[in-house]
């Protein structure tokens, strides 16, 4: 059996049409299937061993959040497939996967697969599991106020890019860029906007963290040690060059285990969720994550 978790809401296009595209080349080239796209039915169905037992894939159709959210139901060595859907679609441009059905249904069929580290971050009473990045700092509330607005009101608003302007305003007007500690090992550093990455790019492809890779066994971390808009304008100069880990206002390193903290509570954010706030503990989790190979 292939399950298909299926996201409406995600992207601008029509994604119930896309997603029957997909589910007949898959039922043709790849065998049975079952799509869901409620998402309490899917994680219900992916927290179940004994149906899950003869599960050969899941494959992910929407965004980043909808991966993410698999990712973290999917139980320890299901292959998983994505279906970009959404707005971004980073987890599926750094892997390989493209808007083409019959191009994934026979990716499937084959059953290549390899295996991805991811990251897992731990804040009091809870913890998430991550395959691209976790940042705290001014991009983390952003994240909070377009989660706060997505899930106000009758049912779940539709996300865009032009869905962000306002929370970014708001968030530039009001946000106060107070310091984030990072402890990696022994090297410590404290900045206003932290990045811990598993993959190089950031939303609209930014190279924040060009060196980083998903099967290396390690996380990359970069942190921007000042705070302020005249400080954010330099360092936004910096990246769209890709000079800003040239600065010496800037720190990087690898690490298997971080520690971010604050004196102040800082939001925190994991491939585009919100996850809490400071402190949160960072780990690796080297091949973690069982990923056909597209």
């Amino acid at each position: 059996m292939i399950v298909v978790a299926a996201n409406p809401y995600s992207g601008a296009a029509d994604n119930r049409r896309r997603v029957d595209e997909l589910a007949r080349e898959l039922a043709a080239l790849a065998g049975p299937l079952r799509v869901l796209w409620d998402a309490r039915e899917r994680a219900a169905l992916l927290a179940d061993r004994a149906a899950m037992a003869s599960c050969r894939v899941v494959v992910a159709a929407g965004g980043d959040g909808t991966v993410a959210q698999v990712i973290n139901e999917l139980p320890s060595g299901t292959p998983l497939a994505v279906f970009p859907a959404g707005t971004e679609n980073l987890f599926a441009a750094t892997h390989g996967f493209a808007d083409e059905p019959i191009a994934l249904a026979r990716a499937v069929a084959a059953g290549r697969t390899r295996a991805l580290d991811l990251g897992r971050a731990s804040v009091t009473g809870r913890h998430r599991l991550f395959a691209l990045m976790l940042s705290a700092g001014l991009d983390a509330e952003i994240v909070r106020r377009l989660a706060k607005w997505r899930d106000s009101g009758a049912a779940l608003r539709r996300v865009r890019r032009v869905s962000y302007v306002a929370h970014i305003a708001a968030s530039l007007a009001g946000y106060r860029h107070p310091p984030v500690r990072v402890l990696a090992g022994e090297t410590a550093a404290s900045g206003a906007y932290c990045i811990i990455a598993n993959a190089p790019a950031y939303a609209l492809d930014v190279p924040l963290t060009p060196q980083a890779r998903a099967d290396d066994g390690a996380l990359d971390w970069v942190v921007f040690e000042r705070g302020g808009l005249a400080a954010l304008a330099t360092y936004s100069w910096a990246v769209w060059r890709g000079r800003h880990l040239e600065r010496g206002d800037v720190r990087v390193g690898r690490a298997t285990r971080l520690t971010l903290d604050a004196a102040a509570p800082v939001p925190v954010q994991v491939d585009g969720d919100p996850l809490g706030t400071t402190p949160v503990e960072v780990q690796v989790m080297p091949g973690a994550l069982t990923l056909i190979a597209p």
